[in-house]
């Protein structure tokens, strides 16, 4: 704690400055990453739908393509809010 004694003020306005630029960046790519797990969430829903609509082998492509993004979309929202 002995070298955080001595600093001038122009170095703690500095250091302030710095992290909230950081900050900032921080949480825009949170909202950005959220829109696009929320949307994504979306896409995945939808493809497990359109697999309930067709059939053979493309309604167990769409529904496990569906699960597999949906899943993605939540653990990603689970990570940015959570942990």
């Amino acid at each position: 704690m002995g070298n955080s004694d001595n600093l001038t003020e122009a170095e703690i306005r500095r250091a302030v400055r710095e992290e909230m630029s950081r900050v900032g960046r921080s949480v825009l790519s949170t909202v950005f990453w959220t829109i696009l797990a929320a949307f994504t969430v979306l896409v995945g829903l939808q493809a497990i739908q359109m697999g309930f609509y067709t059939t053979g082998l493309a309604a167990v492509a769409f529904i496990t393509v569906g699960i597999l993004v949906t899943s993605a979309s939540i653990y990603l929202l689970y990570i940015l809010h959570w942990v």
